[in-house]
């Protein structure tokens, strides 16, 4: 019985040269939420945060029970073709945005799966990075043109994008309103732990 990887080499091969074959793609899952059903427990104050010093819930906020569940099978129903181990919603904050605001790039560090959710910003204005763009843009320049070095998805609000929290992103300016941001372990997260 040929193994998966025999299988690829022999795709490869009897596969037309003229196609490019995608190769080490990254998953991410965009689903549409009910955002009735996310709350947070109290009403926080918001205070200046990362290097943009937009207000966020960071480090105040957390998600009444019945909205770590909802939201926690949301993902789960995502996640969970990869591995049925357990996992945690780690903390999860609110950023409010005006049109002159923006993120710096950045990841999640400490966390394997992290999310956004569009509550009332017109639409995201968040983008992701491809993790090989200064390889990429260092030795294959004039081929940038035919390989993303970004990925800008439309994303309305009432919906959720989970992405691996590897994955270097920024929020442009321009934006109104409100996003939830949360980060996912497969571990029990420590504490203090964004």
């Amino acid at each position: 019985r040929p193994s998966a990887l025999q299988g690829v080499f022999f795709y490869c091969i009897i596969s037309s040269m003229k196609e490019p074959i995608p190769i080490f793609q990254t998953p991410c899952f965009i689903q549409e939420i009910d955002l009735d059903q996310v709350s947070f427990k109290d009403d926080v104050e918001f205070s200046p945060s990362f290097m943009s010093e937009i207000p966020t819930s960071l480090g105040k906020d957390e998600l009444t029970e019945e909205s770590y569940e909802y939201l926690h099978g949301i993902i789960g129903e995502c996640i969970g073709q990869f591995s049925d181990d357990p996992f945690w919603i780690g903390q999860a904050w609110r950023n409010r945005y005006e049109k002159h605001d923006w993120q710096d790039p950045h990841i999640h560090s400490g966390a394997q799966w992290s999310f956004v959710i569009y509550k009332s910003v017109a639409n995201s204005r968040t983008v992701f990075m491809n993790p090989a763009r200064k390889v990429i843009m260092n030795q294959w320049g004039m081929y940038m043109d035919s390989i993303p070095m970004d990925f800008v998805p439309v994303i309305p609000p009432g919906h959720i994008i989970i992405f691996p929290s590897w994955i270097e992103h920024f929020a442009m300016s321009g934006n109104e309103g409100e996003t939830i941001a949360g980060n996912v372990y497969l571990q029990e997260p420590p504490r203090g732990r964004a």
